[in-house]
Parts: C-alpha cells; sequence; structure tokens
C-alpha cells in the first residue's frame, strides 16, 4: 500500500511525464427536462429537471418547477437549457440550469424587443447566434451563450432586394462545415398574417463562411414559399450522420400554393439540391410538414390527416391544433412515408424530436385519448413505444436531455 506521501509523488510524477490532467467533464445531476404548459393560464407553465429518465405515468404535481409565462419548450447544449423569451415572457434567449437537488434557475438573457418571433442557434459554449428584428432585420447578432452577452452581428444588407420586409435568419440558423447557413425573407409582413407574404416565387438560403467572415452566395430554390414557422427550430435539421441539410418550406397558410415541399442542400455543398424535393401533394394536398428532423437517411415529419389550415380552419379544412396530426418516417431516397405507431397530436407543443441514447424521441398531446407525453422509436429495429405520459401535470410542450 503506498503511504500519502509516496502517492502524492506517484501522481505528480504521472502529471510530469503525461501532461496536465484534463478535469472531468461537469455533468448535469438532473439531466432530464420537461417542460409543461396549460397549467398556468393556455401556454404558461414549469420547467422540471428529473434525475432519472421518466417512464410511465409521470406526475409532476408534487415537484417545485420553475415557473414560466411562456413554455414553448426549449434546447440543451452541455449542461444549460436555452428557451425563447424570459419568465416574464419578455422577448429575447433565456440561459437556464440546474442544481443538485433539480431546481432550475435562469442565469442570463437577452433581451430582443419587438421581435415577436425570434430565433437563435448555440452552437458551442462560447458561439451563438440569433435574430433580432429591433437591431435590423437583415443583420445577425452574435452572443457568447456562457457569458449570455451580445458579441457583434453579421450583416446580410448587401443582399437586399428592395422588399418592405427583409429579414436573415428569422426562421433557419443552422451551422454546417463552418459555414453559416441563414433563411432570407423578402416580402410584406402584416400584423394580421404570421407569415411573410413573399415578394418572389422562390426560397432563399444566404451561406456566410465563418472562416473568411464573408458572404459566399445565396442559393435559392423555385416554386416554395416561406421557409420555416415559429420558433425553436422545428423546420429544419441537419443529418448527423449523412450531413444533409433538409429544410421545410412550408408555403402560403391560406392558401397552400405552392404546396410544401421538403427540400435538401447535400453535405458539402452550398446550393440547394436541383430538383430534389419531397412534395406534400404525394401524401395529403392541401396540408403542410409539421416539424422536421432528419437521422440516417429518414425524414421524421409529422403530416395531417386531413387537409388543415393554420388560419384557424377559416380556409379549408381543420384546424392546426385539432388532433389530425400523425409522426411519419420518410425515406428521403425513395421519399416514401411510413406512419408511426405514435398517438395523435394537436401541434400545441411544437419542439421537435431529438436523438440520444440510441432512440428518437417525439412529443405528442391530443384530446381523443388524453394523452400527453413522449414516445420513443429505435431506428434499427423501427419499434416504437411510449416513454412516459404525464398525469395530474398539464400538457407536454417540451422534453430534453442535458450533457
Amino acid at each position: 500500500m503506498l503511504t500519502a506521501t509516496a502517492a502524492t509523488l506517484f501522481f505528480q510524477a504521472c502529471k510530469k511525464d503525461n501532461g496536465p490532467v484534463t478535469p472531468p467533464v461537469e455533468q448535469a445531476s438532473h439531466p432530464w427536462i420537461i417542460y409543461t404548459g396549460g397549467t398556468v393560464g393556455n401556454w404558461g407553465g414549469y420547467i422540471y429537471a428529473l434525475k432519472d429518465m421518466p417512464s410511465g405515468a409521470v406526475d409532476l404535481s408534487s415537484l417545485s418547477g420553475h415557473q414560466v409565462k411562456n413554455s414553448f419548450g426549449g434546447n440543451t447544449f452541455g449542461t444549460a437549457i436555452f428557451k425563447l423569451n424570459n419568465d416574464a415572457a419578455e422577448s429575447g434567449i433565456n440561459r437556464l440550469v440546474t442544481d443538485k437537488d433539480g431546481n432550475v434557475t435562469s442565469t442570463g438573457f437577452i433581451a430582443t424587443p419587438n421581435t415577436p418571433e425570434g430565433n437563435y442557434l448555440v452552437v458551442s459554449q462560447n458561439q451563438g447566434y440569433y435574430w433580432d428584428l429591433g437591431a435590423g432585420g437583415m443583420k445577425l447578432q452574435t452572443f457568447d451563450p456562457a457569458a449570455m452577452q451580445r458579441t457583434g452581428e453579421i450583416d446580410f444588407s448587401s443582399l437586399t432586394r428592395g422588399s418592405s420586409y427583409e429579414a436573415a435568419g428569422q426562421y433557419m440558423i443552422a451551422v454546417r462545415d463552418n459555414k453559416l447557413f441563414v433563411d432570407i425573407q423578402y416580402g410584406v409582413k402584416t400584423s394580421t398574417d404570421w407569415q411573410v407574404k413573399p415578394d418572389f416565387d422562390s426560397v432563399f438560403v444566404a451561406v456566410y463562411d465563418l472562416s473568411t467572415r464573408q458572404i459566399e452566395g445565396i442559393t435559392s430554390y423555385p416554386k416554395a414559399a416561406n421557409i420555416g414557422l415559429f420558433s425553436s427550430h422545428p423546420l429544419w435539421s441537419i443529418d448527423a450522420v449523412t450531413g444533409d441539410l433538409y429544410i421545410a418550406a412550408v408555403s402560403n397558410f391560406k392558401t397552400q400554393d405552392p404546396p410544401a415541399k421538403i427540400l435538401r442542400i447535400k453535405k458539402g455543398m452550398t446550393r440547394f439540391d436541383a430538383g430534389y424535393e419531397i412534395s406534400i401533394n404525394a401524401f395529403r394536398p392541401k396540408s403542410d410538414f409539421n416539424q422536421l428532423f432528419a437521422h440516417n437517411g429518414k425524414l421524421y415529419t409529422k403530416i395531417s390527416r386531413v387537409t388543415m389550415s393554420y388560419y384557424e380552419g377559416g380556409e379549408h379544412g381543420e384546424k392546426y391544433r385539432d388532433d389530425i396530426w400523425d409522426w411519419n418516417e420518410i425515406d428521403a431516397t425513395s421519399k416514401t412515408a411510413k406512419k408511426l405507431d405514435i398517438p395523435v397530436d394537436n401541434f400545441y407543443a411544437y419542439q421537435n424530436a431529438f436523438f440520444a441514447n440510441g432512440k428518437i424521441y417525439f412529443i405528442s398531446n391530443n384530446k381523443a385519448d388524453g394523452f400527453s407525453g413522449v414516445y420513443e422509436l429505435d431506428p434499427v429495429s423501427g419499434a416504437t413505444k411510449e416513454t412516459f405520459h404525464l398525469k395530474n401535470s398539464g400538457r407536454i410542450m417540451g422534453f430534453n436531455k442535458l450533457d
């Protein structure tokens, strides 16, 4: 047995021989994050941090959650949670952390006043981007996610086309191969419309080289409209296996013309894959692709059972928050779809599916059978099963895992 002194000398010798000892990576003690809604008004709710993977019927009513006025789900990076809007629902980006007891607290906030539909992306501990209409719609803001401080901006104003409303990164901010991909909106925006009414019959994506700090170019795809919707990145996805970037152009909600399409920018490319599209008309005309997650050549999205309209069913079809959305798996090569054995959803929660622990997790809420919870898919076997469902805890609005 080594004496204390000998052990110390042995340890110091190892340090000298092998170089500096890297401290262990900090891990969250309560890594499973659940966001609930409908318990404080229609959209308010709580954020809970759980030590173990939830399973079966999960009753959160006895736990002390972190109350938020807008519980729209969120994203995680490392041991931090990032979400749009602060606890009082003021526009901006909020950073939260958990402690050893599972308490959730806010540790930083970047305000984006006059920006009702925010957008952000955390790339690394010190590299992030966000869209702030008040700072200039064609100027993408940069920030330090650890310090929660704005660090600068990337100006896309040189890409103007003279439209009354122009925005860069409002709905899509993606980073791949050290290049930044952002959607460019050209059109008209009114207070009564959720969408930008486009001036052109194409969608546009700008590419910015992060090494040279120069705009590399802009790519467009014809007969498509309106990249993205709302926030939290639910309508684009980079396949972590193939490296391909998939983007949903959701079309005009009032007319569904041109039809919604899933487009692609292949790995290593900076232009749309010419002629590659998956049209909603192949599955359900007068509908849409609702959320998009790509994994190993498969696309996971929701398709409505019936024709629908985002404008409360006023133009055609059902209301978009009815129990009409089925999770589907689309083969990116054959473009064929398979409905997954997951409860129907009503799109109150629009946080995307995600991959963790070898499984893909999907959120679903419905009134038909009172389900509010998460299902998981084994992408190898194709089998699905319930992960958990909420009991006496409102509606599920998001589900994440911290590192």
